[in-house]
């Protein structure tokens, strides 16, 4: 079933606000959120994808090298978890043939959080090592609407990848262009490189334990942490 962002949100719209909630919004005008387990259930999903199109290029893909290269940017993941078989082009494109049977699949909070985002004027976008164009696809496929984002900015966007912070400067400059300063701004993901990353561009961080990093792993390296999306909202202020 197909919803709107409008839909979701709508039971916000006369929610008010926690206490101290307009001190935490002052603090924090955008979201930026990874993409794959954070926002979309992949790792499950996709790795049995990888493994299937290993296989056809006759590779015996173990969970242990797809731990090894996952987060990587897209092209540069490919071509280790297929042994450098072929061109990087035909591995994408061998890739992309089988996508339709290895949907990724929403996060149960998603569409509750970015709406209720967008309802208290709190601008979102996502920085993702999935090139732009399959992120917008997955995110087409997972009916988020796409005016739920200021920006979508995949590996292909900049030269530079996570953990380093310059990851981040396509997503600033847009949302410098608002007026929103990166004290200001958020990142939300659910691997360790991405607190580092956040780290190096000077932003605030949120870990998110729904990929392979704990709640506890993420307090270690000294992270803020969730269990799960849903409760974001709330962490930074705004009613549940």
């Amino acid at each position: 079933m197909k919803f709107s962002l409008c839909t979701i949100a709508f039971a916000c719209l006369t929610t008010p606000l926690e206490k101290g909630a307009k001190r935490k919004l002052s603090e924090i005008q955008a979201v930026i959120f990874d993409l794959d387990d954070t926002l979309l259930k992949t790792a499950e999903i996709k790795w049995a994808h990888h493994k299937a199109v290993a296989a056809q290029y006759d590779v015996e893909l173990t969970d242990e090298v797809l731990r090894r290269y996952w987060g990587m940017p897209f092209d540069v993941m490919i071509d280790h978890l297929y042994n450098h078989a072929d061109t990087v082009e035909n591995m994408r494109a061998t890739n992309r043939a089988l996508e339709a049977q290895f949907p990724k699949v929403i996060q149960e909070d998603t569409l509750e959080v970015v709406g209720k985002f967008a309802l208290h004027h709190i601008v979102t976008g996502v920085v993702t090592s999935l090139n732009t164009e399959y992120a917008i696809k997955d995110l087409e496929i997972a009916h988020i609407p796409p005016e739920a984002f200021l920006f979508v900015q995949g590996a292909d966007a900049t030269a530079y990848h996570k953990p380093d912070g310059r990851v981040f400067d396509p997503a600033l400059s847009r949302l410098g262009e608002l007026g929103i300063k990166r004290s200001n701004v958020l990142y939300v993901g659910d691997a360790l490189m991405d607190h580092q990353a956040a780290i190096n561009a000077s932003i605030q961080f949120i870990g998110v334990a729904t990929g392979f990093v704990t709640v506890e792993e993420f307090k270690e390296a000294g992270a803020s942490a969730i269990a799960r999306l849903g409760e974001l909202p709330t962490y930074i202020g705004l009613a549940a």
